[in-house]
């Protein structure tokens, strides 16, 4: 008869390794708009014209070029800010706040739409909406690590 081992056999180094790599892609997606919003963000203070051409937009003039420069510029980079922290930090909260804010421009995209006659931008909707998402789920994802390493 044979007999059998009862030892409980180690995690084989290819299995350890799709595992980080799997947390590295994931990093890697989580940063990515990032690195996009930072981009913006900067880009409002370097080249405002080329920042309103990306999102379509005018670039005024007056205090309506101080408003685009401050609000637009300060929204892209501090999103961008808040998922650096989020990367480095590993808080999901801060993935949930960029979540968030994209999800209110996406609303705001629509109710503009709506009752204010603006045209709709889709492509911009569906952008927002799915980094939205995107950033919801990774958020919960990251929640949960944190969970299981406290």
């Amino acid at each position: 008869m044979e007999q059998r081992s009862n030892k409980v056999k180690a995690p084989s180094k290819d299995v350890s390794f799709l595992k980080k790599a799997r947390k590295h892609l994931f990093t890697i997606f989580i940063m990515l708009p990032g690195i996009l919003f930072l981009f913006l963000g900067f880009q409002w203070l370097v080249a405002p014209e080329d920042a309103a051409a990306a999102l379509m937009m005018p670039l005024l003039n007056g205090a309506g070029l101080n408003s685009q420069i401050g609000d637009i510029g300060g929204l892209f980079l501090g999103m961008g800010l808040l998922v650096m922290g989020a990367v480095t930090t590993k808080k999901s909260d801060l993935l949930l706040s960029v979540s968030v804010l994209l999800s209110c421009i996406a609303t705001y995209r629509l109710i503009s739409f709506a009752l204010c006659d603006a045209t709709l931008i889709v492509q911009m909707f569906v952008v927002e909406t799915v980094i939205a998402i995107w950033y919801l789920v990774a958020s919960k994802k990251m929640n949960e690590r944190e969970q299981k390493n406290a």
